[in-house]
């Protein structure tokens, strides 16, 4: 049984050798075609495109497409502070929600007036006159505003404390 199917296997690829044997192969070349030699240009032309070039092109060389662009317009004197969520309004329309008070590191939870909730801790900047947290304890919150010269010398500073609303459940007498 085997021994058959080894002779018709044979037998049905003979015509396909055979016939493959008698063709020619056709060799479609396609010619190559060889750079024409360059005209000779004055030096003074060569060295005047070139840096025509490097004007248009350098500056899309040296950026680099991972680096922020907000943190391309920190980088130029023209630039003027990008303010954040924080930044919008004064510190006294702020209100207190929480605070995580830990020997290491505090936090707090704090509302804008838009009603979005923030996590701020030690350091961050609120309201709008740049005031920086600078403590954190068990029931307040403190920022400090600077008021800054033209000359970047600090004038005067305020402290502007935030403390925890009592909540309504707190006020009304236990039955």
């Amino acid at each position: 049984m085997v021994k058959r199917l080894q002779i018709l296997f044979i037998a049905a690829l003979v015509p396909f050798v055979l016939t493959s044997c008698g063709k020619k192969e056709e060799h479609n070349a396609v010619p190559v075609k060889r750079p024409k030699p360059a005209q000779q240009t004055s030096a003074v032309e060569n060295a005047e495109a070139k840096t025509d070039l490097h004007e248009l092109t350098s500056t899309s060389r040296e950026r680099n497409p991972f680096v922020s662009h907000i943190l391309l317009l920190r980088g130029s004197e023209t630039a003027r502070k990008i303010k954040g969520p924080l930044e919008c309004c004064e510190v006294s329309q702020f209100k207190l929600l929480a605070l995580v008070v830990a020997p290491g590191s505090s936090s707090a939870l704090v509302q804008a007036p838009d009603g979005k909730r923030y996590i701020v801790k030690r350091g961050d900047v609120l309201g709008s006159r740049d005031g920086k947290i600078i403590n954190i304890q068990d029931r307040s919150l403190t920022v400090r505003e600077s008021v800054a010269d033209e000359g970047g010398k600090t004038v005067s500073s305020a402290d502007t404390e935030l403390t925890l609303a009592s909540r309504e459940e707190d006020r009304r007498p236990s039955r």
